[in-house]
């Protein structure tokens, strides 16, 4: 009752900020498009009660000047690419969320963004690159066939500016630092300085926990510490005293944020967070490995269809 309490005061704030259907929603679906995510079935029932399970596709995405056609005036010329604030490119983060009310359980499943697969329309590619060739359609598209024609009911994008700008509207995460991290690229002006241990990051030591991969473990060390920043946020995030601030957070962040899913809809996941067991949450990753340089051009993450089939019968069937 304290958490529907909580959830029902977060509500009322949050439709006195946004007052459309879909408060967060920059792109425009075609039809066909909107019909596929079907983000209808997270409605009905009780007063913000899931009553089925849903599958959310969340995407982070980094995108710098090239990546787009619409790249504003201000971030050209300046003698480096800085990230900008868009929904094009490639999706660095890619995460397949599911809300189960039959078992209480909130499943994971991290998605190499190098994971080599069919983009209908294209061919074999890299899955990061549906977004930019087709959207988050093609991008959700190309993930219900990569895990055996499962159902996915809607969408998120969030640029990696809004990261960190949600991680400081948060005040922070306490995140626990695996290793050193250092790194430098002056032509993007990423600098990256992180030491081993637990600690208070800010929204800019967060995001260079995010995005720093020269560990010679590519993908998959990024995605381990994308899912302790995970972790740290969804703890920070859920917490009463957040919750009862999130129409601001939001607020913060409206821009940075892109998703089919209405106002009715997001509530009834956050609901269900709010009442998820720490230890009724599940974190995975998609199997596979690396491939050698003698088998294509490029480096990729093979997918492993076998263990796949297991881990979707498993937590998403």
């Amino acid at each position: 009752m304290v958490q529907l309490a909580i959830v029902s005061a977060v509500a009322g704030g949050l439709f006195g900020f946004f007052l459309t259907g879909k408060p967060f929603m920059q792109a425009n679906l075609k039809p066909e498009e909107t019909d596929f995510f079907n983000d209808n079935a997270i409605d009905g029932g009780q007063f913000l009660q899931l009553n089925r399970p849903v599958n959310i596709l969340v995407m982070g995405m980094s995108v710098l000047p090239p990546d787009t056609q619409n790249a504003p005036e201000e971030s050209k010329d300046l003698g480096y690419l800085p990230q900008i604030n868009s929904f094009d490119g490639l999706s660095d983060v890619m995460l397949l969320i599911r809300f189960d009310p039959k078992t209480n359980q909130l499943n994971m499943l991290s998605i190499p963004r190098d994971t080599r697969t069919e983009i209908e329309g294209y061919g074999l590619r890299k899955i990061n690159s549906a977004n930019r060739l087709g959207g988050a359609y093609l991008s959700a598209k190309s993930v219900q066939n990569l895990l055996g024609n499962i159902d996915i009911h809607g969408y998120v994008r969030i640029n990696v500016l809004g990261v960190g700008k949600l991680v400081d509207a948060l005040g922070g995460v306490t995140v626990n630092v695996p290793k050193d991290l250092k790194y430098q690229d002056d032509s993007q002006h990423l600098y990256i300085n992180l030491k081993a241990g637990e600690q208070h990051l800010d929204g800019d030591k967060a995001l260079q926990l995010l995005r720093f991969r020269n560990d010679g473990r590519g993908d998959i060390g990024r995605i381990e510490r994308q899912q302790l920043l995970m972790q740290a946020l969804i703890q920070q995030a859920l917490n009463p005293a957040t919750l009862a601030r999130s129409p601001i957070i939001l607020g913060t962040i409206k821009e940075n944020i892109d998703t089919n899913l209405t106002l009715d809809s997001l509530l009834t996941l956050v609901n269900f967070g709010v009442r998820t067991n720490r230890s009724d949450i599940k974190m995975l990753t998609l199997p596979g490995r690396v491939s050698n340089d003698r088998e294509f051009d490029a480096s990729y993450w093979l997918p492993d269809e076998e263990e796949i089939d297991e881990i979707i019968t498993r937590y998403f069937n």
